[in-house]
């Protein structure tokens, strides 16, 4: 029987570690789809969460109702074992059965409607196996003990099921960050991941000598998955084939970064990364236009540093600047790979001139951490800001971090996306939020508009109006004929950028307009730790699909924190008014808490992609660790539960310690972000956010099995209650902390974070957490249950 028992907590640990794997495994690859912002982040927690919600509730149901258990259990892992590649194949051609050709934007009603519907049976399934487990767990218990079961004994099981599955968690997260997004590609993983559920399956079928049905379609799925490993690289070029179906894929490549693919369309190679075109080669006026527009606002050209998409081009028109040295910065070094036998062979001489210092990583930290020579111009190369990660270069905190590294008359040049004939209410707030943020350091701004509006800024002097040069204004001029002439004196050739192009670029009256209509826009500053910026860029982009889209954004900015938290409280009390007769302050501290530790989660997350730049391969290790701090609290709470007399008092107290450590979050990230060290930055900061997400799944482990206590002893001693109409209260917690972590993920990516801030947004969870404790106290003394005997 110890064995049947051993054999039961590996299969416990094992579907953690499968939903966890599962879990980073879709977030990579959906965001991919939908191009990494933050919403769809929040979107993908949120359904995740409800669907296990959904999924255990209905197990619980069903469980109750035919007693199945161990034959569920191991048919569970089964499914799962088919469903997770299968999940990953149609999220790889998701643009197929939409009719969506790769490129092309996917609305937010296409999100909203797909991600649920993609996520539904996987996260059901493994929602479902909690009770399952809880059921089976108690099965032997039960056995062992020779005992009746009990609602004690579930309670005790579901705690016990948690703690082993915060463990599997724990390990899926670190094999996920530590070795399957280094190794394999997602379908490998996914392969992967179904053989361990599967052998775990093959020792439950022999320990506990299930029905022969069972082993038979446990061999036949095993099979499959062996296969899968081998076909995963045909599967994969298929799935892409099928996407670009009537183009030309020349190459394919996987990074811990995303999917490249080169399509080639007649004389021209598109690099598209997880559907996003990228750049295309050769395509020479952009390169041009990039390089040329800030370096002849410079008066030397002796040290460049271009953050990001100069491969196809911008290096070759920057090595014509004589004796310039060129410091280049890429994120994805596959990116550079993949573009040999695609670009130019001049191109990619550029990329082994010695002048050229080739650097591969995050530009922001680059950037932080130079101590070297100032540079003469930065050009800021890496896309708009969709998303945190990218909002990141387009803050007041890059800003004044550029200004530090340039001379006084450098320059810094950005693009970002804008309209060159209309600017409608949404592209002049995103453009004006960038351009007001850029003022704060660099008050003289050269605006030249297009379908991409470049800023090229100085701090060193330039005009009060750009179109006026004087003798003390500084280097930068907007005149043609002045920047035509500085081409032939400094002996540059160039295609396009000539006497002839930059009238038509450098158009008086045009630049005249765009700056007056940005600077009647009410500045609205963009921070590190409050990316508004991002949040326009999402509304611009449901404004492309739907006008009721873009009318929610615009009501949802309005909104100020004080107004959301007032009608979140009273909300809260009308509900606890009118079921203040069902002992609700259990299951609701259970919601908040999870929905504050969600918070935390992804605050965390977004956090640290503000600070270190893209994580989505380093998400399972920051989630491994607040599973750590899970599988911690539950274990510390399951050991001295039976000796706390006042379970209520320590609950409420936990709840004020969750509000507590939300508070001091921003304070964490303010200290955080004036570190400069290297040595700091590398080994100590990315070992300290998951220590972080630890203390906050800490408190979550802390508070799940206490609650799960109190909400079981206080149906008990009900009179209201009916013993056979009472839920097991595990199930009851276990779905009140899903659907918790699904409003907070929800509430905290799409509103509060980028509309608030990451400071409004902990202050009002935390507010929400302490409010929820200070109840609890004040419920005590009618809600407590007295210890048992065996308590004292």
């Amino acid at each position: 029987m110890p064995s049947r028992r051993l054999s039961l907590n590996i299969a416990l640990i094992v579907i953690g570690f499968v939903s966890m794997v599962s879990q980073i495994l879709l977030i990579r690859e959906l965001v991919g789809v939908f191009y990494g912002n933050e919403l769809c982040l929040g979107i993908i927690f949120a359904c995740w969460f409800f669907w296990m919600a959904a999924g255990s509730l209905g197990a619980d149901r069903v469980s109750k109702s035919t007693g199945i258990g161990s034959q569920a259990f191991v048919f569970s892992q089964i499914i799962v074992s088919l469903l997770l590649p299968l999940t990953i194949i149609l999220i790889k051609t998701i643009r197929i059965f939409l009719h969506v050709p790769v490129g092309e934007l996917l609305g937010y009603h296409i999100m909203i409607i797909s991600i649920p519907l993609l996520l539904a049976p996987l996260g059901m399934v493994i929602g479902a196996q909690f009770v399952l487990g809880c059921r089976f767990y108690t099965q032997v218990m039960r056995a062992e003990a020779r005992e009746k079961e009990t609602d004690g004994e579930c309670q005790v099981a579901a705690s016990k099921v948690y703690f082993y599955d915060a463990i599997g968690d724990t390990l899926g997260g670190f094999a996920f960050g530590y070795i399957f997004v280094n190794f394999f590609n997602s379908l490998e993983t996914a392969f992967y991941t179904g053989i361990i559920n599967l052998f775990c399956a093959i020792m439950l079928i022999i320990i506990y000598n299930c029905k022969i049905f069972l082993r038979v379609i446990c061999i036949i799925c095993l099979l499959v998955n062996v296969y899968g490993i081998f076909a995963a690289d045909e599967l994969m070029s298929y799935t892409a084939s099928l996407n670009w179906k009537g183009f030309s894929i020349v190459k394919t490549a996987s990074s811990r970064y995303g999917d490249l693919t080169v399509v080639k369309a007649d004389n021209l190679y598109n690099f598209y990364h997880d559907g996003v075109l990228v750049f295309t080669s050769p395509q020479q006026l952009d390169s041009e236009e990039l390089i040329h527009f800030p370096l002849l606002q410079t008066p030397q050209v002796r040290q460049i540093l271009i953050l990001g998409g100069a491969v196809a081009g911008g290096l070759r028109e920057a090595l014509k600047y004589k004796g310039a040295e060129i410091y280049y910065v890429e994120l994805d070094p596959t990116l550079i790979k993949i573009s040999k036998g695609c670009i130019p062979q001049e191109d990619l001489d550029s990329l082994d001139n010695p002048r050229v210092k080739n650097i591969y990583g995050d530009g922001r930290l680059f950037v932080k951490r130079w101590k070297g020579k100032p540079f003469d111009a930065l050009i800021v190369n890496i896309g708009s800001p969709s998303t945190a990660e990218r909002n990141r270069f387009y803050t007041l905190e890059f800003f004044e971090e550029v200004k530090r590294i340039l001379k006084p008359q450098g320059v810094i040049s950005l693009s970002i996306r804008s309209n060159e004939d209309y600017l409608g209410e949404n592209m002049l707030q995103f453009n004006g939020c960038i351009y007001h943020t850029l003022k704060q350091v660099f008050p003289h701004i050269i605006l030249v508009p297009g379908d991409k509006l470049t800023m090229i800024a100085s701090y060193g002097g330039t005009g009060t109006k750009q179109t006026q040069v004087t003798a003390g204004s500084g280097y930068l001029s907007v005149e043609p004929h002045i920047l035509a002439e500085r081409l032939r004196q400094r002996g540059i050739k160039t295609r396009f950028v000539n006497e002839h192009y930059l009238p038509y670029r450098f158009y008086p009256e045009r630049m005249e307009y765009l700056r007056e209509n940005l600077d009647r826009v009410v500045p609205r500053i963009n921070h590190d730790l409050r990316p508004v910026c991002y949040y326009f860029d999402m509304a611009l982009w449901g404004e492309e699909f739907s006008q009721g889209t873009e009318r929610l954004f615009r009501i949802l900015f309005d909104i100020k924190p004080w107004q959301f938290l007032s009608g979140i409280i009273l909300s809260g009390a009308i509900l606890c008014f009118l079921f203040r007769k069902r002992r609700i302050y259990i299951p609701a501290g259970v919601f908040i808490s999870s929905c504050g530790g969600m918070v935390l989660e992804i605050v965390l997350i977004i956090g640290f992609q503000i600070l270190f730049g893209y994580i989505y391969h380093l998400v399972g290790i920051i989630i491994a660790g607040f599973m750590v701090g899970i599988a911690g609290g539950i274990w510390s709470m399951n050991s001295r539960i039976d000796k706390i007399k006042n379970r209520v008092l320590v609950y409420s107290l936990l709840q004020t310690t969750m509000a507590m450590y939300l508070f001091l979050t921003p304070v964490i990230f303010f200290k955080l972000r004036a570190i400069s060290n290297e040595s700091l930055i590398q080994g100590f900061i990315p070992v300290l956010f998951p220590i972080l997400t630890a203390l906050a799944g800490v408190l979550i482990g802390l508070i799940f099995p206490i609650a799960n206590r109190i909400y079981s002893e206080s149906t008990k001693h009900s009179d209201r209650v009916p013993e056979a109409a009472m839920p097991i209260g595990g199930m009851i917690m276990y779905a009140m902390d899903m659907i918790g972590a699904c409003a907070g993920s929800l509430i905290a990516a799409v509103l509060t974070i980028p509309v608030f801030g990451i400071f409004w947004t902990c202050v009002i969870f935390g507010i929400f957490n302490l409010l929820m404790g200070i109840a609890t106290m004040i419920a005590a003394p009618q809600g407590s249950v007295p210890a048992r005997a065996s308590d004292k």
